[in-house]
């Protein structure tokens, strides 16, 4: 190798390690289906109006595992999966379990989504979500399903179709509750 090339290879080494010093890392398992948050990190706190008007903020729920479902009303797949949320929520409403239904990505349709639950006898907390939620929760799929330990920590994040799914989420339900 002449001393250009031998030159040449080091200068790009040294460059490319300088550049990799600047990128981000994590210690946690990467999801493989969303490019945001991620399991093993504490999920984004929010504060949003619900269909009952109150006010509720996802540090509230600290002390219970929170199911996390975020769905919009022209999203068909998230309408399909409804039915198994609305199962978990009856399943695990008496112990310390909240189920959280999160209008995302639709704005302005907050009426038509209660219209919705109430058709569908869904009795699960409605949350109407705005862009700050989309942004911190960098959603950019749904339904996007979200499931968070006592402490707020994620423990499982999907955006992909899990015919497990309902099973995979009570199975973390019984480990984490």
């Amino acid at each position: 190798m002449t001393l250009k090339a031998y030159l040449k290879n080091t200068a790009f080494f040294v460059l490319l390690v300088g550049l990799m010093s600047f990128a981000p890392t994590s210690t946690t398992p990467m999801s493989k289906d969303h490019g945001g948050i991620k399991v093993g990190q504490y999920a984004p706190d929010f504060k949003l109006e619900g269909a009952d008007g109150k006010s509720y903020q996802l540090s509230d729920f600290r002390g219970k595992v929170v199911v996390l479902d975020f769905w919009a009303m022209w999203c068909g797949p998230c309408k399909k999966k409804m039915p198994k949320i609305q199962k978990l929520h009856e399943m695990y409403k008496s112990q310390d379990v909240e189920v959280l239904g999160v209008l995302a990505m639709n704005n302005g349709a907050e009426e038509k989504a209660k219209t919705y639950f109430a058709e569908n006898n869904y009795n699960f907390k409605l949350l109407y979500g705005d862009n700050k939620l989309t942004h911190d929760y960098e959603l950019k799929f749904l339904p996007t399903v979200v499931v968070l330990d006592k402490k707020g920590k994620i423990i499982y994040l999907t955006t992909k179709p899990n015919p497990n799914e309902f099973e995979d989420i009570k199975a973390l339900i019984k480990k984490h509750k």
